[in-house]
């Protein structure tokens, strides 16, 4: 598009003050909007009443809850949850200086939907939002936005999908959304009010309408005075920038001059910048009071986003230590494909465990838990191999301890049918681990239970005890057993049915 008739244009949205669209070059990777006049006025309102100062806030850290969701396609393809903890955890980094921190919404919303998970036109997130957005939460999507050519996109307050107290939200694109991208704060950032740092600017440095670089408000003629107040993102604390294209900070953008032959040096540090992921690192003292006035009212202001901060965050502690493995390791003796019990040891403050199983670097499964043991007994892993595992401590707050040592254990064939098999659901076991003398618990649905047995890992029964089979509940007092693993064998009108149990 050529300059004179961009002149045009933006001189047309001024005057009739109608929302513009950014004009971004072709390799532009952020699809958010340019604000409307309005929103622009808004900002300045925010300036006026804080200057260039922080806000003077007597009441800390302000907690924003986050609702992820993580859209899958038919082939699995989807974001990884492992890079999702620590993308979170480089979120509160980048926003600490800020005054606000996050905390995630609940559990991560997992979404199956091959037509929701690539994305052919802003379509598709406009759909997905009304659909799945959660109230009084920021939603944030992580999907594939590579088709249109876009890293991701957020929507201003007051605007988006959603409707009341859950308009708009993040869409994200996964590739964008690795470790060290900056995507995540600098679309954290739209959200919370702040535009680019070249917006509501004429890309043609030479006109009345772009930003001038002086900061100076009485320049002497034939020099023009500032006009960051009213033109460019209205931020005079953040140099001025027409750049709407991404540059790498080691060699700067292109050079322009203004009209007073005043020569622009965007600061790449910005994350509201198109500077390069590696060079951003701050926000400005004016950036950051617009965000913090967007979610919490003042007065007689009314905060757009407020929904935000109705309810306190949960307490949660800081994790300051990892999870060490201790069950299956390397020199254990192979585990029965279909019954590998995980134990591990406690991460003090953590309420969730995620643990990932890897063959050969290359993911084969995961699972989440808010135990220190599981039994996995899905059907996923194979006999006669060698597997790795982490486990990685977090909760709803913190999420910045990495995953564990690297643990590692075999398979050997299966012992049968589990009794978490789908369809022997109603027929459970427990608890798995068991102090000496505690009462093994058994509760069926429409299985008949005839007897059990109790079988050590050297194949030796060492127990064996008739069940009454109309029963749908028992307590079996097992003897002095030595600590250790064991089958327990049901015989049932369904079949054999096996499950296994710790001692110790």
């Amino acid at each position: 598009m050529k300059k004179n008739y961009l002149f045009l244009f933006l001189l047309a949205s001024l005057l009739l003050a109608k929302p513009a669209m950014a004009q971004f070059a072709p390799d532009a990777v952020c699809g958010t909007e340019e604000p409307t006049e309005a929103h622009f006025k808004y900002i300045e309102s925010i300036n006026e009443r804080f200057g260039l100062d922080v806000e003077n806030d007597s009441n800390g850290i302000i907690y924003l809850p986050i609702k992820f969701h993580v859209v899958t396609d038919i082939n699995g393809s989807k974001y990884d949850y492992n890079t999702l903890l620590t993308v979170f955890c480089e979120l509160n980094q980048k926003f600490a200086t800020s005054g606000i921190q996050f905390y995630m919404r609940g559990d991560v919303n997992v979404i199956n939907n091959s037509f929701y998970f690539r994305h052919t036109s802003n379509a598709t997130g406009t759909a997905l939002m009304n659909e799945h957005n959660v109230i009084r939460s920021i939603n944030t999507y992580f999907v594939d936005l590579s088709a249109i050519g876009l890293c991701g996109y957020a929507y201003f307050p007051g605007s988006g999908p959603g409707g009341p107290l859950r308009d708009g939200g993040l869409m994200m694109s996964i590739s964008c959304s690795q470790v060290g991208n900056t995507t995540l704060a600098h679309e954290m950032g739209h959200y919370l009010a702040l535009p680019h740092t070249f917006d509501g600017s004429s890309t043609d440095p030479l006109s009345p309408f772009a930003e001038r670089v002086t900061r100076n408000p009485n320049e002497v003629a034939p020099r023009f005075s500032a006009n960051c107040n009213n033109f460019g993102d209205r931020y005079c604390d953040t140099p001025a920038d027409i750049y709407g294209f991404r540059w790498n900070c080691n060699s700067m953008a292109r050079t322009d001059t203004d009209l007073n032959g005043d020569v622009f040096q965007p600061d790449a540090g910005y994350f509201m910048s198109y500077s390069s992921d590696f060079c951003m690192n701050k926000f400005s003292p004016q950036q950051m009071n617009t965000m913090r006035a967007t979610v919490r009212s003042s007065g007689t202001s009314q905060a757009p986003r407020a929904y935000l901060t109705v309810f306190p965050m949960p307490a949660w502690d800081t994790i300051t230590s990892n999870v060490t493995p201790l069950e299956p390791l390397a020199n254990d003796p192979p585990s029965p494909a279909n019954f590998v019990f995980f134990r591990w040891t406690k991460a003090a403050g953590a309420t969730h465990y995620y643990v990932r199983i890897r063959r050969n670097n290359l993911p084969v499964t995961e699972f989440i838990t808010t135990d220190t043991t599981r039994l996995f007994t899905l059907s996923l892993l194979q006999p006669n191999l060698t597997y790795t595992y982490t486990i990685r401590p977090y909760n709803h707050g913190w999420t910045c301890v990495g995953p564990s040592q690297v643990g590692t254990f075999t398979t050997t064939q299966g012992y049968g049918v589990s009794v978490f098999d789908p369809k022997r659901q109603d027929v459970v076991v427990y608890p798995s681990l068991l102090e000496a003398g505690q009462l093994l618990n058994i509760r069926s649905g429409e299985a008949q239970l005839h007897s059990l047995s109790m079988i050590d890992m050297q194949g030796r029964t060492v127990m064996q005890t008739n069940l009454e089979p109309n029963n749908s509940a028992y307590q079996i007092q097992l003897p002095a057993l030595p600590t250790g693993m064991y089958q327990v064998k049901l015989e049932s009108s369904r079949g054999p049915l096996f499950e296994r149990i710790v001692i110790r």
